[in-house]
């Protein structure tokens, strides 16, 4: 019986249990494995742009560098003029701002005057003396008899330009209605406080009309500055350019 006793023994250090060694070797190489994995992402994180990278981002396109605009400053010079009772209001340019910009003086044979006979009126700015005129087409020569507007200018009591009024054009013209803002001062060819509305969006050649247009100042809250002053417009190629001046009375 002793004899089985020490054969059972030997028999069991010839076959060791292998199992935890096993287990050691596949947590080792699963560590490993995260590890490198580790390595990895933090690679990628660090510089996407990495060789080892599955999915690297992509090439942004080389800014292009333009030159930089050097403004050249415009030396616009106010027009001058002397005005009596009788007299039509004739501008006189000392300089000329714009080669195609430039302003005629304004003579019976380029202009004609409509005398608007206007009633007394509690606003601080009304039509300016020998308003309005209608000339030719000075301004937009390489249109020539393909356009048709109003411009002019916003002038103080002592005939100082007064910028950022809001002139309104509204009415009815060749049958379409007529509604446009804008803010004097932004039209400089008339002057320093000079506005204009293009209408050759309504029609594509001068039109005759009869007091179915009116402009109007008013100030930044909408409220009025001056009436509604009604003027006529003719068809003639000589009178397609209508200008109206307002002076501050008040």
């Amino acid at each position: 019986m002793d004899k089985d006793v020490f054969d059972y023994i030997d028999e069991e250090g010839e076959s060791p249990d292998r199992t935890n060694l096993v287990w050691n070797i596949l947590t080792i190489s699963v560590m490993v494995v995260a590890l490198c994995i580790g390595v990895v992402f933090l690679t990628i994180f660090v510089n996407p742009n990495a060789g080892i990278n599955p999915f690297p981002p992509p090439t942004m396109p080389v800014a292009m560098e333009l030159d930089t605009p050097t403004p050249t400053p415009r030396q616009v010079l106010p027009p001058t003029w002397t005005l009596t009772p009788t007299d039509t209001l004739v501008p006189t340019i000392t300089d000329t701002p714009e080669p195609t910009a430039t302003l005629a003086p304004i003579t019976e044979a380029t202009a004609t005057e409509t005398v608007e006979v206007v009633e007394e009126s509690d606003m601080p700015f009304v039509l300016h003396d020998g308003n309005p005129q209608y000339i030719p087409n000075l301004y937009h020569a390489e249109l020539g008899c393909n356009w048709m507007g109003v411009g002019g200018q916003v002038l103080s009591l002592n005939g100082a330009p007064v910028t950022g009024v809001v002139v309104k054009l509204g009415g009815q013209l060749a049958g379409q209605d007529v509604e446009k803002v804008t803010v004097s001062g932004i039209a400089a060819k008339y002057g320093p406080a000079g506005y204009e509305f293009d209408l050759t969006d309504i029609v594509k050649e001068p039109t005759a009309s009869s007091r179915s247009l009116w402009v109007q100042l008013l100030d930044q809250a909408g409220l009025p500055m001056s009436d509604q002053i009604y003027f006529d417009t003719y068809q003639e190629c000589e009178k397609s350019t209508i200008i109206i001046y307002f002076k501050q009375v008040k």
